[in-house]
């Protein structure tokens, strides 16, 4: 595992602790209050630091830089002297990394703006990427060390390699404090709010079966009977319920195509012309810009994903390997679904409108786990645990996250099928204690 500082692209090195470099991180984080990093501007920047151009330029090479240079600062300044790894393996590591979640949890909310400007900006621009990840390391060295540690003493389980699982828990939490901060799910209200899910799931994912769990009373009126079944929609053909013209469809056709062979970001509408053989006023006639086009291309793909994590509802819950080959034949997406998930997972932070229909999808998945919980717990056969709304989201947004990091090749996810059979067997002990 990697610690080394990240080396900020600037024109010369300086310890970011002059005047002049503060006014910026002070006027950049001010301003990441008001608007999103891709609007910002050096211009807007060096205004309200009260700073020449040539003085921004003299310490940074780009807005960018300034991020990168914030990351380094706000981890050094929260952990510098308490961080989990500096602890041993064991219970003086556990306790620590109990501290840790308030630090971090501070660090959010005195923060917020500039971290989620960090998660928003890492799978588009290297080197927030590079600066993100540094810090993600060091929890996920510290948890790795844990799970290993407790696995030796015989307190925990084998199963999946200890970095995957530490990946996982982090990222999670990564997800969940970020979607709390920007209050995008009413099951989240702030980052604080889900704490208790998280410990339940960290807990959950590292001890298993080999941990002590209270079973759910069973209650008179089980909710498992009165839950309807939701039918599965078949897979989507490439402009169906957008428009019913070949030429929109051959659009979106091409959109498809194009992106299984490069990102969104790279994509371009001549791009898209060439391929659909369309003109540009074709194009403009039923899409205003590129992410209009991936938007549709989106909702109908949503439609897909969302049906079949809902079948979750139906599934005959007291075998607990069914829960995992459902989740499994989820994640099995062909080339063509497989494309538009990977932008979608990685983009959403930072495009508005896909922002919107992917937490509309999102919230159907959730209301889907919610309520599978709720029937459980009622009919006796899953664990208690945090409540269902709280848990539902946090366990969704921490597979959404993994499953993001998997389709990014982030280290310790790359074998998508093995992360899948992570995530399904996450269910399995968060839900069931199994």
């Amino acid at each position: 595992m990697s610690t080394r500082p990240v080396v900020r692209q600037r024109p010369r090195a300086h310890d970011g602790q002059r005047g002049a470099e503060v006014a910026v991180f002070e006027a950049t984080e001010q301003l990441l209050q008001e608007t999103s990093m891709q609007d910002l501007t050096v211009a807007q920047i060096i205004k309200r630091a009260g700073l020449s151009r040539a003085n921004f330029y003299h310490y940074f090479a780009s807005k960018y830089d300034v991020l990168v240079a914030m990351i380094a600062r706000l981890f050094d300044d929260a952990y510098a002297e308490a961080g989990p790894w500096q602890a041993p393996p064991g219970k003086t590591r556990a306790k620590s990394m109990d501290a840790s979640m308030r630090g971090t949890i501070d660090m959010w909310s005195g923060h917020g703006a500039v971290i989620c400007a960090a998660v928003e900006q890492m799978h588009s621009v290297p080197a927030v990427a590079a600066a993100w990840r540094v810090m993600l390391e060091q929890f996920v060295g510290a948890v790795a060390e844990q799970i290993t540690h407790e696995r030796a003493n015989g307190d925990a389980p084998d199963g999946a390699p200890p970095e995957m699982i530490a990946t996982m828990l982090v990222g999670g939490v990564e997800r969940t404090f970020y979607v709390g901060s920007k209050g995008l799910d009413e099951r989240l209200p702030s980052a604080e709010s889900a704490v208790e899910s998280i410990v339940a799931l960290t807990f959950a994912a590292i001890y298993g079966n080999q941990r002590p769990v209270k079973r759910a009373k069973r209650k008179k009126k089980s909710a498992a009977k009165s839950t309807q079944a939701v039918a599965a929609a078949p897979a989507p053909t490439v402009g169906e319920g957008t428009t019913s013209t070949d030429t929109a469809a051959a659009i979106l056709q091409a959109v498809n195509d194009l992106l299984q062979e490069q990102t969104l970001d790279e994509l371009s509408v001549a791009q898209i012309l060439e391929r659909a053989d369309a003109s540009r006023g074709t194009f403009y006639f039923y899409f205003g810009s590129k992410d209009d086009a991936f938007v549709a291309l989106f909702k109908e793909f949503a439609e897909r994903i969302a049906s079949g994590f809902e079948l979750l509802v139906q599934v005959d819950r007291n075998d607990p390997a069914r829960i995992r080959d459902l989740v499994a034949d989820w994640l099995d997406l062909d080339e063509a679904t497989l494309a538009v998930a990977r932008n979608a997972v990685h983009e959403w932070p930072r495009r508005p409108e896909l922002r919107r229909h992917y937490l509309d999808t999102m919230t159907r998945m959730t209301s889907a786990l919610q309520t599978m919980i709720e029937a459980d717990r009622a009919a006796g056969i899953a664990v208690d645990g945090p409540p269902a709304a709280e848990f539902a989201a946090v366990c969704m947004w921490t597979i959404e996250r993994t499953v993001a990091g998997s389709m990014a090749k982030e280290e310790h996810l790359e074998d998508l099928g093995a992360v899948t059979k992570l995530l399904g067997e996450l269910l399995v002990s968060a839900l069931y204690g199994l």
